[in-house]
């Protein structure tokens, strides 16, 4: 399935992604369309857009297998899932434990040559591992997470499971690089994408 500008914009609105925290950290104020005061606030959608882009460029340098995504929001399963398994990427999903990238006796121990998190508060202790063994994060940022170490910022309402899921399942269609992968992306509705487990 390939969005129109029009219909992205309709899915960044539909699914909540453009909706920000209550609380603004000041260092992302360059991502905010408006603020709602005692609400919320909204992001800019064309900076959502072109962030994504940005991060998949940036993704494309390294090796799928070099790649982890980490992610602990528990309505964000399917579309972690489905979107690791389309790009054959390493996810560890739910609770990360300290060490997982630098202790190499752990049983679920990582090499990755780059980090992907859905939340950097959340994920704080990848973060802290990623930083050990110095390699780039990119980061799905809310308007209240701090971003230190964060060296590519996707920002978007990442406390909502079907928001996660249309950053990934758009990250995917730029990622996507082989004939089968565009062909799967290609065949794939974001409502499945999002809410079930797919069969690529």
């Amino acid at each position: 399935m390939v969005f129109k500008k029009i219909e992205k914009i309709e899915a960044y609105k539909v699914y909540g992604t453009r909706i920000g925290a209550r609380n603004l950290n000041r260092s992302l104020e360059r991502f905010i369309f408006k603020r709602i005061p005692r609400k919320f606030t909204i992001f800019n959608i064309k900076l959502i857009d072109e962030r994504i882009k940005m991060a998949a460029k940036m993704l494309k340098r390294y090796s799928r297998r070099d790649v982890l995504l980490v992610c602990t929001l528990d309505s964000a399963y399917y579309p972690v899932y489905n979107f690791a398994k389309l790009m054959k990427i390493s996810v560890n999903f739910g609770r990360y434990l300290a060490g997982s990238m630098t202790n190499i006796s752990y049983k679920n121990f990582f090499e990755p040559k780059i980090l992907i998190v859905t939340d950097p508060t959340a994920n704080r202790r990848a973060i802290n591992d990623a930083k050990k063994i110095n390699i780039p994060i990119i980061g799905v940022t809310n308007t209240d997470n701090k971003i230190d170490y964060i060296d590519l910022i996707i920002p978007g309402n990442n406390k909502n499971g079907n928001s996660i899921g249309l950053i990934l399942y758009l990250l995917a269609s730029e990622l996507a690089e082989t004939k089968e992968e565009k062909d799967a992306i290609e065949k794939v509705k974001l409502e499945d994408f999002v809410a079930k487990e797919l069969e690529f």
